[in-house]
This record gives structure tokens, C-alpha cells and sequence, in this order.
């Protein structure tokens, strides 16, 4: 997701600079829509890590846990925006969460294929990798359009700040 930060956000930028600052928040379904959406990325990496633990286990017994962990936390952020509605603050930690996922999918990805004495790749190895990268592209891509929305609320919210406060910042 980092490539995508230093692609769009210049954009973003310029576009403040030109005077175009009439962004629209977005809406309550359009958000509702997108955190249904990173659910079920969630769902899928966490069911790439159950199916891939036993060859994370012989790697780390803490990997699939820590990882299990992750998408616990990123479950209960969507439910709670899902309870309480949408915050610029929970919605960028979920964006950080969701850049978690798919950098523990490409960190396990890496494990996974690097050789030991010990262990040695093999096809259920290649098989875990496939599943995890798959899984932690999806995080990434929907971690990509929720940042769009994020930054959209998160400029509205700033609009409307500047608007109440007027000059006292």
C-alpha cells in the first residue's frame, strides 16, 4: 500500500493546491459497502493462515497465532464502525491493519520458500504461498479503496473544522 500513498497522495495534494477542495464525504453505504468488502478480505487471509499453518508451525508456532491475531483485531474495528459508524480514526487503523495482512502474507510468503537444512520447499509449501499472496493481494487492493474514501472523509471532517473554527488555529 505504500506505492499507492506516494502515487495518490502528491495527487490529492495538487488538486488542494489548484482550489479544487469540493470533495464529498463519502457515504454511510458506500462505507458500509467497502468494510463488507474488507471483511471479507479478512475472512479469506484468515483462512489462508488456518489452511497454511501447519507449514507456518514448523517455521514459527507464534506466526499463524500473531497473524490470527491481526485479523481478529482488524474483525472487530469493521464491527465496531458497523455499531458505532465511521471515524477518520478507526477507519486509518484499519487501513494499518489491512497493510499488516499483506505484509505478514509476504513476510510468511518469504519463509515459507526459504530453504534450511531442516526444511526444505515443497508443492504444500508453494500451495500456502499461493493462497497467502492471493489473500494478501486482496487486502491490499481493498485497503487501496478504502484509503480513497478515508481521505475523502477525513478532508470533509477537516473542512467542516476550519469552517466551525474559523481563524483560530
Amino acid at each position: 500500500m505504500c506505492h499507492l500513498r506516494s502515487a495518490f497522495l502528491p495527487l490529492v495534494f495538487a488538486g488542494l493546491a489548484l482550489g479544487q477542495t469540493e470533495t464529498s464525504i463519502p457515504s454511510k453505504d458506500e462505507i458500509f459497502e467497502l468494510l463488507d468488502k474488507a471483511d471479507q478480505k479478512i475472512s479469506a487471509f484468515e483462512d489462508s493462515v488456518r489452511s497454511s499453518r501447519p507449514k507456518l508451525d514448523e517455521i514459527d508456532p507464534k506466526l499463524a497465532i500473531n497473524y490470527l491475531d491481526a485479523t481478529s483485531t482488524a474483525h472487530l474495528m469493521v464491527q465496531a464502525m458497523h455499531k458505532n459508524g465511521a471515524s477518520g480514526y478507526v477507519l486509518v487503523g484499519l487501513l494499518a491493519t489491512l497493510d499488516d495482512l499483506s505484509l505478514d502474507a509476504a513476510n510468511a510468503s518469504v519463509k515459507l520458500l526459504y530453504p534450511t537444512k531442516a526444511r526444505q520447499p515443497n508443492a504444500e509449501a508453494v500451495a500456502a504461498v499461493v493462497l497467502l499472496s492471493n489473500s494478501g493481494t486482496a487486502c491490499n487492493d481493498i485497503a487501496e479503496l478504502l484509503m480513497h474514501a478515508t481521505l475523502r472523509y477525513i478532508h470533509v471532517e477537516e473542512e467542516a473544522l476550519q469552517k466551525l473554527l474559523g481563524n483560530q488555529r
